[in-house]
């Protein structure tokens, strides 16, 4: 055992010239192994690169045909081109190729392919200059199931500069961006809550067991008045004057004269007074009024009170969608945190509005229950329950804030559009009501807003790889 040791320590020690040789050429494939090994590692890393930068402008493009449409062509390559560039494709390869298929038609199916050449180090010596890369991805949308409240502000300052008008044609292109981006498999609805000082949830529910709506009735009641039918004006004049229309200073002509009113006659006559229901619905008190559920606890009708469009329950119709978007009326003032508890009553299984899925079915298709709130200005009226005629909007404010934080906590996300709001307060409010400020947008004109909606409508599509 001895002498085989001091053999191998001898061996290990030598230091002649020809054992030196012998290790070098033995580390000739070793260096060569390694060489190939470093530039297949650069290969590699440059192929995740041009993944990770290929998806990104996939997505992008998947977004930009779903905005744009097939007339969009050169927008969207232009997008493709530059996400790429920006997520460092570009200068990670030699004479890169872009190609892109699915801009033309109607399919929402987008595939950007990317191949190129990369330099190398050692594989260079014996002739292999250059590596050939590629990525390549495919992106469809509507691949996930998706429940939608638009809560549209139809209060009477939407009459002013054709704002309702422009609020229509943009939700009813969200609608359309939707639909055409549904896969026939998908599950996809969407309701309509349509709000003022109050929300109309429609007449049929009147004695469903979830509102507490006083019978109609009427009365006969002798009524005095007084005229002067001898009165003559002189000295007439016109003047302006200015009123709020819910928020909005509209400016008016009035007349001023001088009067000789001469005798009065009074006139007595018998009038019927009625008190009638038209479906729209006021707040329950305090902590109801921030929160759903607990249906013994009635919602109150609010009678001789004229409100918007019905609510739409949750439907797979976009022809119903439309004709619901048409017949919006802008009545009444401001009042937010009606909109977004309804909105949230229509997201939710259960009384007093059905047809949502329940939060356990909506996770097991991997879907999301989404709300749109849009108004354009601050609100206008708070609560004197069970009516909204007060006018401390500090309150109003505080309870919309209540109602987005619970609505979030739900897992429902909340987009917001203030439409030409200028105060920046109100627009902070918003903004805080949103999931995050990306999902918050304000829009200052009418194309804004139809962007807005349209960029909505891209984000709620949910862009999913199919490869």
């Amino acid at each position: 055992m001895w002498v085989g040791k001091m053999k191998i320590q001898r061996f290990l020690s030598n230091r002649d010239g020809g054992m030196a040789v012998m290790f070098s050429i033995a580390l000739i494939p070793l260096f060569v192994a390694v060489g190939v090994a470093t530039d297949y590692a650069h290969k590699t890393n440059t192929e995740t690169l041009l993944q990770g930068a290929t998806d990104a402008a996939t997505i992008a493009g998947v977004a930009g045909k779903a905005k744009w449409g097939p007339s969009g062509k050169a927008k969207i390559e232009k997008l493709v081109k530059d996400y790429l560039k920006a997520n460092g494709a570009e200068s990670a390869v030699n004479d890169m190729v872009v190609v892109q298929k699915g801009l033309n038609g109607n399919s929402t199916l987008f595939q950007v392919k990317v191949t190129g050449s990369v330099d190398t180090s050692f594989m260079s010596i014996v002739g292999y200059k250059t590596m050939n890369v590629s990525a390549s991805s495919e992106a469809d949308m509507g691949g996930q199931a998706l429940e939608v409240a638009l809560v549209l502000d139809n209060t009477a300052s939407m009459n002013s500069e054709g704002r309702l008008d422009a609020l229509k044609a943009s939700s009813k292109s969200l609608v359309d961006t939707l639909f055409k981006s549904k896969q026939p498999s998908s599950y996809l609805k969407i309701g309509i809550v349509p709000f003022a000082d109050y929300v109309n949830v429609g007449m049929s529910n009147r004695n469903a067991s979830w509102m507490n709506v006083p019978p109609d009735s009427s009365k006969v009641q002798n009524v005095c008045s007084v005229t002067y039918p001898n009165a003559q004006s002189s000295n007439c004049h016109d003047e302006k004057g200015t009123w709020n229309n819910d928020g909005v200073p509209t400016p008016y002509t009035y007349q001023v004269c001088d009067w000789n009113y001469g005798n009065p006659v009074t006139t007595c006559a018998d009038q019927t007074f009625e008190n009638k229901w038209y479906g729209c619905v006021g707040s329950r008190t305090n902590p109801l009024d921030v929160s759903i559920g607990s249906v013994s606890s009635p919602y109150p009708g609010i009678q001789n009170t004229g409100c918007p469009q019905e609510i739409t329950k949750l439907t797979d119709s976009q022809a119903t969608l439309n004709s619901q978007i048409d017949a919006m009326n802008a009545v009444g003032e401001t009042y937010i945190p009606q909109g977004l508890l309804w909105g949230w009553n229509l997201l939710d299984d259960a009384e007093p509005i059905k047809g949502a899925k329940s939060k356990a079915d909506m996770a097991a298709l991997k879907g999301i229950k989404s709300m749109v709130l849009m108004t354009d200005g601050d609100n206008t009226k708070s609560p004197d329950y069970p009516y909204h005629w007060g006018s401390d909007t500090g309150l109003a404010d505080k309870l919309t804030t209540q109602l987005c934080n619970n609505i979030k906590s739900e897992g429902i996300t909340i987009y917001t559009v203030a439409f030409k709001v200028t105060k920046q307060s109100s627009k902070d409010l918003l903004t805080s009501c949103a999931t995050s400020t990306a999902q918050a947008f304000n829009a200052d004109n009418d194309a804004a807003l139809m962007d807005s909606f349209g960029q909505i409508a891209t984000s709620l599509a949910q862009v999913r790889f199919t490869k």
